[in-house]
């Protein structure tokens, strides 16, 4: 007969955790998909009043990492990597991307 010690659940907390750890990329993909669709709104609405080179860049800039983060999405679904150690530098390079988006939206909006 064992003995099990489960203290306040922490035993079945520890895959959960793994699995968010896992697929935090791919949320974090996500949210880069609703930054960048504030900054298109932002970016339109600004082409269509200046009609300018930059704000076509600007524009042009914006669909190029949203195309790029949505088939990152799609490829991440299909394609889960397998250790813990592929899920964390997957995070640092998309999470790295989130902050410079949240960055330039701030900058962007005032």
């Amino acid at each position: 007969m064992s003995v099990e010690i489960n203290l306040f659940g922490l035993p079945n907390i520890l895959p959960t955790l793994l699995l968010l750890v896992k697929y935090s990329a791919l949320i974090t993909s996500v949210a880069n998909i609703f930054l960048l669709g504030g900054m298109l709104y932002v970016y339109l609405g600004r082409y269509l009043k200046v009609k300018s080179k930059f704000t076509t860049t600007l524009v042009s800039f914006t669909i190029l990492f949203l195309i790029q983060n949505v088939l990152f999405s799609i490829y991440f679904i299909f394609n889960v990597p397998e250790t813990l150690l592929n899920s964390i530098i997957l995070l640092i390079f998309v999470g790295l991307e989130f902050s410079a988006l949240a960055l330039l939206l701030m900058i962007t909006r005032e």
